[in-house]
């Protein structure tokens, strides 16, 4: 699943020049190429959760984002997440793999407070080396310091990749 992610991120990124929403699941703002908000049967998805600077802890704007995820997981119990922790690539590799994953973790335990169970929810950490920009300015870098949110099926595979034959198969006739 890591692979195919970020795959679509440098697939996406290399043909239209900026982060699309519908490839990677987020929402970067003036990056993300005007895509609108993310809605799942009528519930808001907060694709992503950045944090300030060398910090792990979430915010009253981010858990008003989570509490977001959170209703729209309760609504649909069928469904699951995985939550990638990153950083930027300020400071020593092994720290950013520690920050990255801890982000991730905490994010995830936030769900599990707010009712989700942890059996619904996997938890990566890509510490420094996926970055979304290239950029020395702590400012710019704050998209690289996220957790994304991916909707997962009850196979855990991203649910819009998921192949549907019969759909398919009726289209194409």
């Amino acid at each position: 699943m890591k692979l195919l992610t970020t795959s679509l991120v440098l697939l996406s990124i290399g043909i239209s020049g900026c982060v699309s929403n519908q490839a990677i699941y987020a929402d970067y703002g003036d990056l993300a190429c005007g895509q609108t908000t993310t809605v799942v049967g009528g519930h808001y998805w907060p694709a992503v959760v950045n944090f300030d600077f060398d910090n792990k802890l979430l915010g009253k704007e981010q858990q008003q984002e989570l509490d977001q995820a959170a209703q729209l997981l309760k609504a649909n119990p069928t469904l699951n997440i995985a939550v990638i922790g990153s950083a930027d690539y300020s400071g020593k590799a092994d720290y950013n793999d520690q920050l990255a994953k801890a982000r991730a973790v905490v994010v995830a335990h936030y769900l599990q407070q707010q009712g989700i169970s942890s059996h619904r929810i996997v938890t990566l950490g890509t510490g420094s080396r996926e970055p979304f920009i290239i950029s020395n300015n702590k400012t710019d870098n704050r998209v690289n310091r996220r957790t994304q949110l991916i909707l997962l099926g009850a196979d855990f595979n991203p649910v819009s990749m998921q192949y549907n034959s019969v759909a398919s198969h009726s289209s194409a006739q």
